[in-house]
Order: structure tokens, then sequence, then C-alpha cells
């Protein structure tokens, strides 16, 4: 049986993505702005994202990867991406 998720486990979890999110953008030399417009949210939603104001709803992370021309499972921390990388591959058989 799976231990309930911890609050440090959530908000390091929450502040790894995060912090994906912001370097990513930053590396490609995308503004919040456009990559907010990109995948179809406000800037100021985008803003609370990389701050931690506001946590990522997994719907949401398919577009914000694509604004970012990357996977979703890229934007997860280590420990979770293998898993994620698992479940892309599944979904494009």
């Amino acid at each position: 049986m799976a231990r309930p998720a911890k609050a440090a486990d959530v908000s390091t979890f929450a502040g790894a993505v995060a912090n994906r999110i912001r370097t990513r953008r930053k590396r490609l030399g995308l503004t919040v702005e456009g990559a907010a417009t990109t995948a179809g949210v406000p800037a100021a939603t985008w803003y609370g994202w990389e701050n931690c104001h506001s946590g990522v709803p997994l719907s949401r992370l398919p577009a914000i990867a694509a604004a970012l021309g990357c996977g979703p499972s890229q934007l997860l921390p280590a420990k979770w991406s293998a898993v994620g990388s698992r479940q892309e591959a599944v979904g494009r058989e």
C-alpha cells in the first residue's frame, strides 16, 4: 500500500516542476508572456506556476510542455519522470 504524500514531498515536487518550467523557458529565450500565450493561459497564471504561488495542474502539463518544446515527463523531477516517459511511450503506440 502506498504511503500518503507528505507536505514536504508535495512542496518539493511542486518546486522542482516550477524550476524546470522556468529553466526551460529561459534556456529557450522565451518570455513568460510568449510561453503563456502558446500554452493558452494568462501570463499571470504562468508566473504563478514558475514562482510556486499556484500548483501546476497535471492536466495543463502537456500544453506547458508543448509551449516549451519538450515532453511532459521532461518537466517532472527525475524520480517521477521515468514513469512519465513510459506512459508517454505507451500513449504513442
